[in-house]
Protein backbone atom coordinates (compact mmCIF):
# COMPACT_ATOMS: atom_id res chain seq x y z
CA UNK A 1 0.00 0.00 0.00
CA UNK A 2 1.50 3.29 -0.88
CA UNK A 3 1.32 6.23 1.69
CA UNK A 4 -1.16 8.54 1.16
CA UNK A 5 0.07 12.56 1.77
CA UNK A 6 -2.25 15.57 2.48
CA UNK A 7 -3.10 17.97 -0.55
CA UNK A 8 -1.96 20.43 1.16
CA UNK A 9 1.33 19.05 1.33
CA UNK A 10 1.24 18.24 -2.19
CA UNK A 11 0.46 21.05 -3.54
CA UNK A 12 3.04 22.73 -1.34
CA UNK A 13 5.73 20.93 -2.47
CA UNK A 14 4.45 21.19 -6.19
CA UNK A 15 4.36 24.85 -5.92
CA UNK A 16 7.85 24.94 -4.21
CA UNK A 17 9.81 23.15 -7.29
CA UNK A 18 7.89 25.08 -9.50
CA UNK A 19 9.52 28.55 -7.71
CA UNK A 20 13.04 26.44 -7.69
CA UNK A 21 12.41 25.62 -11.73
CA UNK A 22 11.62 29.17 -12.37
CA UNK A 23 14.46 30.58 -10.78
CA UNK A 24 16.75 27.96 -12.35
CA UNK A 25 15.66 28.57 -16.07
CA UNK A 26 16.18 32.83 -15.59
CA UNK A 27 19.50 31.89 -14.00
CA UNK A 28 20.10 30.20 -17.57
CA UNK A 29 18.88 32.94 -19.25
CA UNK A 30 21.22 35.45 -17.50
CA UNK A 31 23.74 33.34 -18.60
CA UNK A 32 22.88 33.88 -21.71
CA UNK A 33 22.63 36.82 -21.97
CA UNK A 34 24.61 38.31 -19.30
CA UNK A 35 27.55 40.96 -20.38
CA UNK A 36 30.98 42.04 -19.05
CA UNK A 37 30.77 45.51 -17.83
CA UNK A 38 29.94 45.99 -14.48
CA UNK A 39 29.59 49.06 -12.07
CA UNK A 40 33.09 50.86 -11.43
CA UNK A 41 34.08 51.30 -7.81
CA UNK A 42 33.56 54.74 -7.95
CA UNK A 43 30.08 54.34 -9.07
CA UNK A 44 27.86 55.64 -11.44
CA UNK A 45 28.94 59.16 -12.85
CA UNK A 46 26.11 60.86 -12.75
CA UNK A 47 27.64 63.81 -14.21
CA UNK A 48 27.38 61.84 -17.62
CA UNK A 49 23.87 60.85 -17.52
CA UNK A 50 21.50 62.28 -20.19
CA UNK A 51 18.77 60.15 -20.55
CA UNK A 52 16.63 58.45 -17.64
CA UNK A 53 13.95 56.01 -18.05
CA UNK A 54 11.62 54.81 -15.08
CA UNK A 55 9.74 51.63 -15.66
CA UNK A 56 7.00 51.36 -13.42
CA UNK A 57 3.55 49.70 -15.24
CA UNK A 58 1.95 48.38 -12.39
CA UNK A 59 -1.10 49.48 -11.13
CA UNK A 60 -2.48 53.32 -10.56
CA UNK A 61 -1.42 53.64 -6.97
CA UNK A 62 2.10 52.35 -7.76
CA UNK A 63 2.65 55.16 -10.31
CA UNK A 64 1.46 58.28 -7.85
CA UNK A 65 3.91 57.01 -5.22
CA UNK A 66 7.01 56.94 -7.80
CA UNK A 67 6.61 60.50 -8.63
CA UNK A 68 9.05 61.63 -5.95
CA UNK A 69 11.56 59.63 -8.34
CA UNK A 70 10.91 61.67 -11.22
CA UNK A 71 11.15 64.83 -9.19
CA UNK A 72 14.31 64.03 -7.53
CA UNK A 73 15.88 62.65 -11.00
CA UNK A 74 14.62 66.44 -12.10
CA UNK A 75 16.43 68.03 -9.41
CA UNK A 76 19.47 66.06 -9.15
CA UNK A 77 19.83 66.65 -13.40
CA UNK A 78 17.62 69.47 -14.57
CA UNK A 79 19.02 69.00 -18.10
CA UNK A 80 18.59 64.96 -18.13
CA UNK A 81 15.67 64.17 -20.26
CA UNK A 82 13.42 61.81 -18.36
CA UNK A 83 11.17 59.12 -19.82
CA UNK A 84 8.31 57.03 -17.87
CA UNK A 85 7.43 53.78 -18.97
CA UNK A 86 3.70 53.18 -17.20
CA UNK A 87 0.34 51.06 -18.47
CA UNK A 88 -2.53 52.92 -19.78
CA UNK A 89 -3.89 53.51 -16.62
CA UNK A 90 -0.95 55.67 -15.67
CA UNK A 91 -0.44 57.70 -17.93
CA UNK A 92 -3.06 60.35 -17.65
CA UNK A 93 -2.34 60.48 -13.53
CA UNK A 94 1.32 62.09 -15.12
CA UNK A 95 0.17 64.88 -17.24
CA UNK A 96 1.19 68.20 -16.76
CA UNK A 97 3.89 66.86 -14.80
CA UNK A 98 7.15 69.40 -15.56
CA UNK A 99 9.63 66.43 -13.98
CA UNK A 100 8.86 64.24 -16.95
CA UNK A 101 9.83 64.68 -20.52
CA UNK A 102 8.08 61.85 -22.19
CA UNK A 103 5.87 59.26 -21.26
CA UNK A 104 5.48 55.82 -22.78
CA UNK A 105 2.33 53.69 -22.65
CA UNK A 106 3.43 49.41 -21.76
CA UNK A 107 1.82 48.01 -24.46
CA UNK A 108 0.91 43.92 -23.23
CA UNK A 109 -1.08 42.85 -26.04
CA UNK A 110 2.11 43.98 -28.43
CA UNK A 111 5.06 44.18 -26.36
CA UNK A 112 7.30 44.10 -29.22
CA UNK A 113 6.36 47.93 -29.65
CA UNK A 114 7.22 49.09 -26.16
CA UNK A 115 10.43 47.13 -26.49
CA UNK A 116 11.36 48.51 -29.85
CA UNK A 117 10.47 52.60 -28.88
CA UNK A 118 12.61 51.89 -25.86
CA UNK A 119 15.74 50.34 -27.94
CA UNK A 120 15.29 53.40 -30.25
CA UNK A 121 16.04 55.97 -27.25
CA UNK A 122 19.25 54.67 -25.98
CA UNK A 123 18.84 55.38 -22.29
CA UNK A 124 22.32 56.23 -20.49
CA UNK A 125 20.14 55.06 -16.47
CA UNK A 126 16.85 53.32 -15.67
CA UNK A 127 15.48 52.22 -12.67
CA UNK A 128 13.29 49.26 -12.52
CA UNK A 129 10.92 50.22 -9.68
CA UNK A 130 9.49 46.80 -8.95
CA UNK A 131 10.63 45.72 -5.49
CA UNK A 132 9.89 41.91 -6.71
CA UNK A 133 10.98 40.29 -8.95
CA UNK A 134 8.82 40.31 -12.08
CA UNK A 135 9.64 38.88 -15.38
CA UNK A 136 8.48 41.75 -17.38
CA UNK A 137 10.01 44.50 -15.71
CA UNK A 138 13.06 42.47 -15.83
CA UNK A 139 12.73 41.76 -19.85
CA UNK A 140 12.29 45.93 -20.11
CA UNK A 141 14.77 46.67 -17.72
CA UNK A 142 17.60 44.62 -20.08
CA UNK A 143 16.19 45.01 -23.06
CA UNK A 144 16.19 48.92 -22.91
CA UNK A 145 19.86 48.91 -24.09
CA UNK A 146 20.12 51.61 -21.03
CA UNK A 147 24.14 52.10 -20.59
CA UNK A 148 23.34 51.09 -16.47
CA UNK A 149 20.50 49.70 -15.03
CA UNK A 150 19.85 49.89 -11.44
CA UNK A 151 17.04 47.23 -9.85
CA UNK A 152 16.54 45.35 -6.62
CA UNK A 153 18.39 41.99 -6.09
CA UNK A 154 17.05 38.94 -6.54
CA UNK A 155 18.10 35.36 -7.68
CA UNK A 156 16.17 35.85 -11.06
CA UNK A 157 17.43 38.89 -12.23
CA UNK A 158 21.11 39.43 -11.49
CA UNK A 159 22.24 39.64 -14.46
CA UNK A 160 19.93 42.48 -15.60
CA UNK A 161 21.25 45.27 -13.13
CA UNK A 162 24.86 46.44 -12.39
CA UNK A 163 23.54 48.07 -9.62
CA UNK A 164 21.62 45.60 -7.64
CA UNK A 165 20.14 46.65 -4.24
CA UNK A 166 19.30 44.43 -1.42
CA UNK A 167 15.34 44.12 -1.02
CA UNK A 168 15.81 44.23 2.93
CA UNK A 169 13.19 45.52 4.84
CA UNK A 170 9.37 44.31 3.91
CA UNK A 171 8.33 47.47 6.37
CA UNK A 172 10.07 50.54 4.44
CA UNK A 173 7.00 52.39 2.59
CA UNK A 174 6.87 52.31 -1.24
CA UNK A 175 8.09 55.43 -1.63
CA UNK A 176 10.85 55.33 0.25
CA UNK A 177 11.45 51.89 -1.64
CA UNK A 178 11.25 53.94 -4.95
CA UNK A 179 14.06 56.28 -3.22
CA UNK A 180 16.45 53.94 -2.41
CA UNK A 181 17.50 53.15 -5.74
CA UNK A 182 18.28 56.28 -6.82
CA UNK A 183 20.24 57.22 -3.13
CA UNK A 184 21.89 53.79 -4.04
CA UNK A 185 22.98 55.27 -8.01
CA UNK A 186 24.39 58.40 -6.13
CA UNK A 187 21.38 60.75 -6.03
CA UNK A 188 21.26 63.16 -3.14
CA UNK A 189 18.94 65.49 -3.31
CA UNK A 190 15.68 63.69 -2.89
CA UNK A 191 12.15 65.20 -3.27
CA UNK A 192 10.08 62.11 -0.76
CA UNK A 193 6.04 63.31 -1.13
CA UNK A 194 4.40 62.18 -4.07
CA UNK A 195 2.87 64.84 -6.61
CA UNK A 196 -0.02 65.48 -8.96
CA UNK A 197 -0.29 68.50 -11.35
CA UNK A 198 -2.87 70.37 -12.60
CA UNK A 199 -3.74 72.46 -15.50
CA UNK A 200 -6.37 75.30 -15.84
CA UNK A 201 -9.53 73.26 -17.63
CA UNK A 202 -9.22 70.27 -14.64
CA UNK A 203 -9.15 73.51 -12.16
CA UNK A 204 -12.76 75.18 -13.52
CA UNK A 205 -13.96 71.75 -13.68
CA UNK A 206 -13.55 70.98 -10.21
CA UNK A 207 -14.45 74.38 -8.77
CA UNK A 208 -17.47 74.58 -10.94
CA UNK A 209 -18.64 71.06 -9.68
CA UNK A 210 -17.99 71.84 -6.09
CA UNK A 211 -19.66 74.95 -6.15
CA UNK A 212 -22.54 73.74 -7.41
CA UNK A 213 -22.92 70.41 -5.43
CA UNK A 214 -22.16 71.82 -1.62
CA UNK A 215 -25.75 71.94 0.01
CA UNK A 216 -24.12 74.09 2.59
CA UNK A 217 -21.14 76.29 0.92
CA UNK A 218 -19.34 77.30 4.72
CA UNK A 219 -19.67 73.46 5.94
CA UNK A 220 -16.67 71.14 5.47
CA UNK A 221 -16.51 68.80 2.54
CA UNK A 222 -16.04 64.95 2.93
CA UNK A 223 -15.52 62.27 0.22
CA UNK A 224 -16.17 58.78 0.47
CA UNK A 225 -14.89 55.84 -1.41
CA UNK A 226 -16.87 52.94 -0.71
CA UNK A 227 -16.37 50.90 -3.47
CA UNK A 228 -13.05 48.41 -4.22
CA UNK A 229 -11.58 46.70 -6.84
CA UNK A 230 -11.78 42.66 -4.64
CA UNK A 231 -15.11 42.96 -3.35
CA UNK A 232 -13.90 40.81 -0.09
CA UNK A 233 -10.98 43.86 0.31
CA UNK A 234 -14.12 46.51 1.56
CA UNK A 235 -15.88 47.44 4.41
CA UNK A 236 -19.43 46.49 4.79
CA UNK A 237 -21.75 49.07 2.49
CA UNK A 238 -24.16 49.43 5.66
CA UNK A 239 -21.37 50.22 8.17
CA UNK A 240 -20.08 53.04 5.29
CA UNK A 241 -24.15 54.03 5.21
CA UNK A 242 -24.32 54.53 8.81
CA UNK A 243 -21.42 56.92 8.94
CA UNK A 244 -22.90 58.97 5.81
CA UNK A 245 -26.14 59.45 7.63
CA UNK A 246 -24.04 60.01 10.81
CA UNK A 247 -22.09 63.02 9.18
CA UNK A 248 -25.02 64.09 7.13
CA UNK A 249 -27.03 64.52 10.30
CA UNK A 250 -24.52 65.95 12.98
CA UNK A 251 -21.30 67.53 11.07
CA UNK A 252 -21.94 68.33 7.93
CA UNK A 253 -24.41 68.55 5.10
CA UNK A 254 -21.98 68.11 2.57
CA UNK A 255 -20.80 64.13 1.69
CA UNK A 256 -20.03 63.39 -1.87
CA UNK A 257 -19.85 59.88 -2.86
CA UNK A 258 -17.26 58.40 -5.46
CA UNK A 259 -18.32 55.64 -7.60
CA UNK A 260 -15.89 53.58 -9.40
CA UNK A 261 -16.71 51.40 -12.35
CA UNK A 262 -19.23 48.87 -11.47
CA UNK A 263 -20.19 50.32 -8.39
CA UNK A 264 -23.50 52.04 -9.31
CA UNK A 265 -25.74 49.42 -7.84
CA UNK A 266 -23.64 49.03 -4.63
CA UNK A 267 -23.77 53.21 -4.25
CA UNK A 268 -27.35 53.08 -5.10
CA UNK A 269 -28.24 50.21 -2.32
CA UNK A 270 -26.33 52.02 0.29
CA UNK A 271 -27.43 55.56 0.57
CA UNK A 272 -31.14 54.12 -0.53
CA UNK A 273 -33.48 55.44 1.86
CA UNK A 274 -31.31 58.07 3.76
CA UNK A 275 -32.37 61.42 4.29
CA UNK A 276 -30.81 63.94 3.06
CA UNK A 277 -28.65 61.97 0.32
CA UNK A 278 -25.30 62.62 -0.22
CA UNK A 279 -24.39 63.51 -3.61
CA UNK A 280 -22.94 61.14 -6.21
CA UNK A 281 -20.08 62.35 -8.76
CA UNK A 282 -20.14 61.87 -11.92
CA UNK A 283 -17.72 60.51 -13.76
CA UNK A 284 -14.50 62.17 -13.31
CA UNK A 285 -10.75 61.35 -15.07
CA UNK A 286 -8.16 60.11 -12.09
CA UNK A 287 -6.63 63.75 -12.08
CA UNK A 288 -10.36 65.69 -12.31
CA UNK A 289 -10.40 63.19 -8.60
CA UNK A 290 -7.30 64.34 -7.54
CA UNK A 291 -7.75 67.86 -7.71
CA UNK A 292 -11.29 67.47 -6.14
CA UNK A 293 -9.66 65.57 -3.47
CA UNK A 294 -7.24 68.10 -3.15
CA UNK A 295 -10.32 70.99 -2.44
CA UNK A 296 -11.87 68.39 0.09
CA UNK A 297 -11.51 68.55 3.73
CA UNK A 298 -11.05 64.50 4.63
CA UNK A 299 -11.83 61.23 2.58
CA UNK A 300 -12.96 58.10 3.87
CA UNK A 301 -12.05 55.05 1.95
CA UNK A 302 -10.75 51.96 2.04
CA UNK A 303 -7.39 50.55 1.17
CA UNK A 304 -7.76 51.46 -2.73
CA UNK A 305 -5.26 53.49 -4.98
CA UNK A 306 -7.88 56.20 -3.80
CA UNK A 307 -5.70 56.36 -0.83
CA UNK A 308 -2.52 57.20 -2.72
CA UNK A 309 -4.47 60.44 -3.88
CA UNK A 310 -4.91 61.69 -0.96
CA UNK A 311 -1.35 61.40 -0.01
CA UNK A 312 0.05 63.29 -3.41
CA UNK A 313 -2.91 66.16 -2.87
CA UNK A 314 -1.74 66.20 0.81
CA UNK A 315 -5.56 66.00 2.28
CA UNK A 316 -6.39 64.29 5.38
CA UNK A 317 -7.82 60.57 5.10
CA UNK A 318 -9.39 57.88 6.68
CA UNK A 319 -8.17 54.75 6.00
CA UNK A 320 -9.85 51.12 6.24
CA UNK A 321 -7.07 48.46 6.23
CA UNK A 322 -8.82 44.42 5.65
CA UNK A 323 -5.80 43.76 3.66
CA UNK A 324 -2.19 44.32 2.68
CA UNK A 325 1.03 45.94 5.01
CA UNK A 326 0.29 49.20 6.52
CA UNK A 327 3.68 50.31 6.97
CA UNK A 328 4.45 49.90 3.30
CA UNK A 329 1.43 50.68 1.74
CA UNK A 330 -0.41 53.11 3.92
CA UNK A 331 -0.96 57.16 3.71
CA UNK A 332 2.24 59.73 3.77
CA UNK A 333 2.63 62.74 3.96
CA UNK A 334 -0.63 63.84 5.24
CA UNK A 335 -2.92 63.70 8.19
CA UNK A 336 -4.28 60.31 8.53
CA UNK A 337 -5.96 57.84 10.57
CA UNK A 338 -5.76 54.34 9.29
CA UNK A 339 -8.35 51.39 10.93
CA UNK A 340 -8.05 47.77 10.47
CA UNK A 341 -10.58 45.52 10.34
CA UNK A 342 -8.88 41.76 9.59
CA UNK A 343 -10.57 38.37 9.84
CA UNK A 344 -13.73 39.33 12.07
CA UNK A 345 -16.10 42.23 11.29
CA UNK A 346 -15.54 44.30 14.57
CA UNK A 347 -15.09 47.80 13.01
CA UNK A 348 -17.53 49.85 14.13
CA UNK A 349 -19.14 52.69 12.18
CA UNK A 350 -19.05 54.84 15.11
CA UNK A 351 -15.33 54.36 15.23
CA UNK A 352 -14.83 55.50 11.75
CA UNK A 353 -17.35 58.34 12.54
CA UNK A 354 -15.51 59.55 15.14
CA UNK A 355 -12.04 59.37 13.30
CA UNK A 356 -13.19 61.40 10.22
CA UNK A 357 -14.47 63.84 13.10
CA UNK A 358 -11.43 64.19 14.37
CA UNK A 359 -9.68 65.04 11.87
CA UNK A 360 -12.25 67.57 10.77
CA UNK A 361 -11.73 68.77 13.91
CA UNK A 362 -8.12 69.29 12.99
CA UNK A 363 -8.77 70.75 9.90
CA UNK A 364 -10.75 73.70 11.26
CA UNK A 365 -8.62 74.30 13.56
CA UNK A 366 -5.66 74.92 11.37
CA UNK A 367 -7.32 76.77 8.73
CA UNK A 368 -8.53 79.50 11.64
Amino acid sequence: MQPQFPKEMMSQDFRSFAKSAKTLLWQLAGALFSENKSLPESGIDLHQIRSVLVIRIDRLGDVILSTPVDASIKRNLPDAKVTVLVSASGIGILADNPNIDQIVEWKANKPWETLWQLRKEKFDLVFNLNKMFSATFSILTRFSRSKWRVGYDHPQNRWVHQLRVPPEDDNRHETENDLELLRSAGFSDIVGRPEIFFNAEENAKVTSLITENKNQPEQALVLIKPGTRVPQWGWSPKKFQSVINQLMQSVTKNVFIITGPGEEGLVESMITGLDPKPFCLPKLTVKELALLIQRSDVLLCNHTGIMHLASAAQTSVVVIFKHGNVQRWGPCHTRHVVLEERGEEDLLPETVFKAVEKLLADESILNR
